[in-house]
């Protein structure tokens, strides 16, 4: 019998998905499209607040293993100090793979200066099925890029540190 076309990137994805070690190091890739929901509002002189919802599509630098070929989706609360050129923001993700298991991310961008490039601490803290027990911290890289259309923002940007999948108990 001959795969082609659909079919056989399906069995090639859920085949490189099942692969994953159960610790080690990773640099993931993605790429995040920001919907431009409500409008921030005011919390101070020069202070403003609002809410971040992003999509995501994220891939392993080495092309399998952990989060590769990976949906996301974000929800976060940010606030921005024009004042003193700040912002902050912290939220939380949910990647889900071709067979429909999970991955829980935690993130916070602690405050720092209004730059082309923003770091954040991340951790994973779970998952389902396959990713049952993972547990791991990174570094965030962002770097938002100028939007193709109006009503949204692009981002590009890395994750890079360690996991561990533990047997459940």
């Amino acid at each position: 019998m001959r795969i082609t076309g659909i079919a056989a990137c399906l069995v090639a994805g859920t085949a490189a998905a099942q692969g994953i070690a159960p610790e080690g190091a990773f640099t993931i890739n993605f790429t995040s499209l920001v919907v431009n929901g409500e409008p921030t509002i005011e919390i101070g002189p020069d202070r403003r607040t609002g809410l971040y919802e992003g999509v995501l599509t994220a891939s392993n630098a080495e092309g399998k293993g952990l989060l590769h070929n990976l949906t996301g989706h974000c929800l976060g609360k940010f606030e921005i100090d024009t004042g003193s050129g700040t912002f902050e923001q912290h939220g939380h993700c949910v990647y889900t793979d071709a067979d429909g298991h999970r991955i829980w991310e935690q993130f916070d961008f602690e405050p720092q200066p209004l730059a082309p490039v923003q770091m954040a601490a991340g951790r994973w803290i779970g998952g389902s099925g396959k990713y049952e027990g993972l547990r791991g911290e990174f570094e965030i890289r962002v770097r938002p890029l100028r939007p193709a259309t109006e009503g949204f923002g692009q981002v590009i940007g890395s994750k890079q540190g360690s996991y561990r999948i533990s047997a459940p108990n």
